[in-house]
């Protein structure tokens, strides 16, 4: 049976389109385009609409299924630990467990994860759950609508290319894979042949600017697995990828950090064969994300889909219904198996309900037991969690409701553009919050103390720690503020 995947490898600056044709013998690459997206439109639906316009016409979509990326800084992403492995009740605790830590409510959000079980600790299961806006996402299926396009698919750009590298790595060691677009990046860590962390950082168009970021995230990024339980305790090699690329030097990267670095061509190290009309238009640092892309859908890589709302068997029966029509009883005999198949699965699902209505009362009984008969446990909870959480505050005056986000920004406001730094860590305690960072020298940690002194609920400003870092140019810092 054939098969035809458009991948649609989304940028903010363009869109990269790979159509590969699949069959039991191999798989094809049949066409690519890169189109860029103009950068004057007022939204994302009005940026894209034009190039999407042109990958339609310029390429066959006819019974072809789609798969899409979409930049990773439209996501947020978190690890955590549970203490269970049904992949129900982990996804009935996401929503309250990601609320504290984003800026979103969790009914706004679009939630998707993966997870694996014995790690460290045999009871635990490892969770990389991914976060979407309701709204960004919506703005993005509208604009492939306008098109005629209804993916099978939408996940996180330069998520592809590192989970198949991952799962064809020769060895279960863990690595990083950096996908670079011209306007941010995405670090992804791969360990046990499996993506377990991501993060995404933006990126200026200086090249030595684009590449200080670049050590700098990895250099962060590596201290924090350090300290984060289940996660590999080294990184053997950076992958490079992306269109990006340009004006970043492997050798100049793997000697600041140092870590061996290469760059991967996914079509040559998998041996795929393309038409010959292609051999001038492949750009493989431009074009391996659309393709894993592809592939991954073709072969079923665990590559997170934030797209579940249509009936999958619906493309499927559209596709082959001429040859249906023509056999007669075996065609019969499949809508009877496909009708029994619905009162079975819709069955199925009243049953599933049911039980998750009984998960979520018991629950809701164990966090309220004072509560003995909830008209709406998942409402009532939200409510009792808020009302948690008003109860939660710091002490101080100032800050009687305080959150991480809103103490980030009186740090951010407080501190003047004169003076260059990075925030990198900032744990918040009940009655004090240490702050961790790199400035241009000693001097400006004084500035900085100085600043953050002046701010309301701050009680006493402390330098824990400042000291040069390996390069001698800036200075790592740790502030302790009382509240």
């Amino acid at each position: 049976m054939s098969r035809k995947i458009l991948s649609l490898d989304i940028r903010s600056d363009g869109i990269n389109a790979v159509l590969v044709k699949s069959s039991l013998r191999e798989s094809r690459i049949a066409a690519c385009l890169s189109v860029p997206i103009p950068g004057t439109a007022p939204d994302v639906a009005d940026a894209w609409r034009a190039a999407l316009e042109t990958v339609v016409e310029q390429m066959n979509l006819a019974g072809t299924d789609c798969a899409v990326s979409i930049p990773a800084v439209f996501f947020s992403s978190r690890n955590l630990q549970v203490p269970f492995s049904n992949t129900k009740k982990i996804r009935m605790v996401l929503p309250f467990e990601l609320e504290p830590s984003l800026p979103f409510q969790a009914d706004d959000l679009t939630i998707d994860f993966s997870a694996r079980e014995g790690g460290a600790d045999p009871g635990v299961t490892e969770v990389l759950a991914v976060a979407i806006g309701k709204e960004r996402l919506a703005a993005t299926l509208a604009a492939l609508a306008g098109v005629g396009i209804d993916p099978e698919r939408v996940t996180v750009s330069g998520l592809p290319i590192a989970a198949w590298l991952g799962r064809s790595a020769a060895s279960e060691d863990a690595f990083f894979c950096l996908d670079v677009s011209r306007t941010f990046a995405a670090l992804f860590v791969i360990a046990a042949n499996r993506v377990c962390l991501m993060r995404s950082f933006p990126l200026s168009s200086d090249s030595p600017a684009r590449e200080r970021a670049i050590q700098h995230h990895i250099r962060t990024t590596l201290g924090a697995l350090a300290e984060m339980e289940g996660m590999p305790p080294e990184i053997g090699e950076v992958v490079m990828t992306g269109d990006g690329l340009a004006g970043i030097d492997p050798e100049k990267l793997a000697a600041a950090l140092p870590l061996p670095v290469h760059r991967v061509n996914l079509r040559e190290s998998l041996n795929i064969h393309f038409e010959k009309e292609l051999e001038s238009s492949w750009d493989a640092a431009r074009m391996d994300g659309a393709l894993a892309l592809a592939l991954a859908e073709i072969e079923g890589v665990e590559c997170l889909n934030f797209h579940r709302s249509q009936f999958p068997g619906k493309k499927m029966v559209a596709r082959y219904r001429e040859p249906l029509t023509k056999t007669g009883v075996l065609a019969a005999a499949v809508l009877l198996l496909m009708f029994a198949s619905v009162i079975i699965q819709s069955y199925l699902q009243q049953r599933r309900l049911a039980e998750l209505d009984r998960q979520i009362a018991a629950v809701f009984s164990e966090a309220f037991p004072d509560i003995k008969k909830p008209a709406d446990p998942y409402q009532q909870m939200q409510i009792g969690l808020q009302e948690l959480r008003k109860n939660a505050a710091l002490p101080g005056e100032a800050l009687p409701a305080a959150l991480s986000i809103d103490i980030l920004k009186n740090i951010s406001d407080s501190i003047p553009e004169t003076i260059t730094v990075v925030f990198e860590r900032m744990v918040l305690g009940p009655e004090s919050i240490l702050i961790s960072g790199t400035t241009g020298g000693f001097n400006a940690v004084d500035e900085i103390k100085g600043h953050l002194e002046r701010i309301a609920g701050f009680k006493k400003v402390t330098i824990s720690s400042a000291n040069t870092d390996r390069s001698g140019k800036d200075v790592n810092f740790q502030l302790k503020v009382d509240l």
